[in-house]
């Protein structure tokens, strides 16, 4: 038996428990979920984000996305982005460094390259804990040197450090544009999503914008977006 970094005995492979009457079929490998920071966003989150961003980026169009956009999550998961990325987008493109079992391609973040003749956006939530402590920073930068935007989830305190300060205000690919503050709080747990996660955590969307030289505008996703965006139903992803 293995010990997780909450000090709980784990199996080497675990099948999570049942959320709401919903059994993933997935059998999880609990070490590897906590070695490579594998930690499920809340879909509800995804959709409130673009909410706020969508009028942002394309001032001009939006809801209507352009013909030529291409958006990447290459920190995929199980698909907790993925999925509502696609509600949104027509073009979504998944990868992921291990093999989860949910047939994305497997690549590594840290070589991520969006292809290229189109608009690229990359939409992601990177390992920002231990063992990966500073990885986030780096998939961000790797993430811009090929797409026009990259939006991050991480927690709060990476606003912080003054290694992270030179990626969010001295950048030469684009500063960081907008801190949009999850204000209803959306933990997430180790291994599974779960709509029940509880814990004093709190998480902001980072979005960088290729170009921008400025300084960050601070906006706080509006209580009633978990209402307003939460579906049930996003356990089956």
């Amino acid at each position: 038996m293995a010990r997780s970094t909450a000090g709980r005995a784990v199996s080497e492979q675990h099948r999570p428990a049942p959320i709401d009457g919903h059994q993933t079929d997935l059998l999880i490998d609990m070490d590897k979920a906590n070695e490579l920071q594998l930690f499920p966003t809340h879909p509800w989150t995804v959709r409130a984000v673009w909410e706020i961003l969508g009028p942002l980026i394309f001032p001009d169009t939006w809801p209507d996305v352009p013909q030529d956009l291409d958006i990447y999550d290459p920190c995929a998961g199980l698909g907790h982005m993925v999925e509502p990325l696609r509600e949104i987008f027509p073009r979504v493109f998944a990868s992921d460094v291990h093999d989860w079992g949910k047939g994305y391609p497997v690549a590594d973040a840290l070589f991520f390259a969006a292809g290229k003749g189109r608009r690229n956006i990359a939409f992601m939530n990177p390992p920002f804990d231990k063992p990966l402590k500073g990885m986030a920073a780096r998939m961000i930068r790797q993430a811009q040197h090929s797409c026009e935007h990259v939006i991050a989830l991480c927690r709060l305190s990476f606003l912080s450090t003054i290694d992270r300060y030179h990626l969010h205000h001295d950048n030469e690919l684009g500063n960081l544009r907008h801190v949009l503050i999850v204000t209803e709080r959306a933990p997430m747990q180790l291994g599974l999503y779960n709509p029940k996660c509880s814990k004093p955590q709190e998480y902001a969307y980072f979005h960088y914008q290729r170009g921008f030289k400025g300084y960050p505008q601070i906006i706080g996703i509006p209580k009633g977006s978990r209402a307003r965006h939460f579906r049930p139903e996003d356990v089956r992803i």
